[in-house]
């Protein structure tokens, strides 16, 4: 039993260290895809998504959201390992790619939430719309 303890205390503790290292860039992109995925489940469940056919909740639109936040995910990680390899090779620290990378999704699921409300009829703030848009627009065009 003492070593069913130590095994818990360790994997709690393991996953306490990853959650509290991960940068916050990394929390916003997280809370961000969030409520892009919540509010596309909202639109769903209202009868206007434009995503599916007669705007209705579909498992597999659900579904194929899902993946494209796993992908989102696995684009990031792919731009730290460009980071780390420029550090490697350069001795540089600081991770640009990383940063636009990030920034870019972050605005992009930040667009989609807006879209997502707008379908709800939620008005939406012309200066939250703009703010979004130009840091899409400063973080480089996704085929860059």
């Amino acid at each position: 039993m003492d070593n069913l303890y130590k095994i818990a205390a360790a994997a709690a503790g393991a996953v306490i260290s990853f959650f509290t290292g991960i940068p916050v860039i990394m929390w916003v992109l997280i809370g961000m895809m969030t409520l892009d995925y919540v509010t596309g489940l909202m639109t769903g469940m209202m009868g206007v998504s434009s995503k599916t056919e007669g705007g209705k909740l579909s498992s597999r639109a659900a579904f194929d959201g899902l993946m494209r936040k796993i992908m989102i995910f696995l684009v990031v990680i792919l731009s730290v390992l460009v980071d780390l390899a420029v550090q490697y090779g350069a001795g540089v620290t600081f991770n640009a790619v990383t940063g636009a990378t990030c920034l870019w999704f972050i605005a992009s699921e930040g667009v989609s939430v807006i879209e997502n409300a707008a379908e709800l009829g939620v008005p939406i703030p012309g200066i939250l719309r703009k703010a979004l848009e130009l840091l899409q627009d400063s973080s480089g065009d996704a085929e860059e």
